[in-house]
C-alpha cells in the first residue's frame, strides 16, 4: 500500500499519524504528478490529497481512510469497540473537519494581505467560538490513554489553529480552553504525533517562511 500524501496536509497528516502509531508497511509517497494531475485524479477524481493506493483500488478522504486502516489493522487499537464511544469519535471529527477547520480559512486568506485587522479579528473570535464548542465537546470524549483516531484527526488542525492564530497575535489560543489545553500537552508530544508535527512544521517553514518570522525573532 501506498499513500500519497504532503508534508503540510492536515488531512494527509492524520492518516500519517495512524501508519506510523501502528507501524504500518505503507510507504508515503507526493502524489503522482503533484497535485491536481491527471495520475492522481485517476485515483482521485478531485484530485486532492490523500489518497490510499491499494494497488488494485485506491480510497480518497482522510476519516475513510483511517476507517479502513483501523478496520484491517486493529492492533493497536485506535477506536472502541463500543459502538456509542466509536460513533463519539466519529461526532468530534465531523465536528473538526466542518466547523473548525472552516474557521481557519478567512485566517489563511488573510496571510495573502488582502484583508482588513476588523477582519482578522473577526476570524480570530471565529476560531476561538468553535474552539469553545469542542471544548465542550470533549466532554463527550471516550477515554483513551494512548492516541486514538480522534488525537490523530484533532492534532494536525489544533497545530494550525495555534500557528495561525500566534501569527496575528493570538499568541495561546487555547489558554481559554483547560481541557484542550491539557489534552494537547499531553497528545502533541506521544511519538507518531510528535514526529508528524515535526515534519508539518519543517515542511511549512520551506513553503511559507514568513509565518514563522515573528515566532523565530
Amino acid at each position: 500500500m501506498k499513500l500519497y500524501s504532503s508534508a503540510i496536509s492536515p488531512y494527509a497528516a492524520r492518516c500519517r499519524i495512524q501508519i506510523l502509531h501502528k507501524q504500518l508497511p505503507i510507504e508515503v509517497l507526493p502524489p503522482p504528478g503533484g497535485m491536481g494531475s491527471a495520475a492522481l485524479k485517476a485515483l482521485n477524481p478531485v484530485g486532492k490529497i490523500p489518497v490510499l493506493d491499494l494497488g488494485d483500488a485506491a480510497l480518497a478522504e482522510s476519516w475513510a481512510i483511517m476507517e479502513y486502516l483501523e478496520a484491517c489493522f486493529p492492533s493497536p487499537g485506535m477506536r472502541p469497540s463500543e459502538p456509542l464511544a466509536a460513533a463519539r469519535q466519529t461526532e468530534l471529527v465531523r465536528f473538526t473537519d466542518l466547523y473548525l477547520a472552516p474557521a481557519l480559512f478567512p485566517l489563511f486568506l488573510a496571510l495573502r494581505g488582502a484583508t482588513t485587522q476588523d477582519k482578522i479579528e473577526t476570524a480570530l473570535a471565529g476560531l476561538q467560538t468553535q474552539l469553545a464548542l469542542l471544548e465542550a465537546q470533549f466532554a463527550r470524549k471516550p477515554e483513551s490513554h494512548q492516541l486514538d483516531l480522534i488525537d490523530a484527526a484533532l492534532l494536525p488542525v489544533i497545530w494550525y489553529a495555534r500557528l495561525l492564530a500566534a501569527h496575528f497575535g493570538k499568541q495561546d489560543c487555547l489558554a481559554e480552553h483547560p481541557q484542550l489545553s491539557a489534552w494537547w500537552t499531553q497528545r502533541s508530544v506521544m511519538p507518531a504525533a510528535a514526529s508528524v508535527l515535526q515534519e508539518m512544521d519543517a515542511g511549512l517553514r520551506t513553503a511559507m517562511p514568513a509565518l514563522f518570522a515573528a515566532s523565530d525573532d
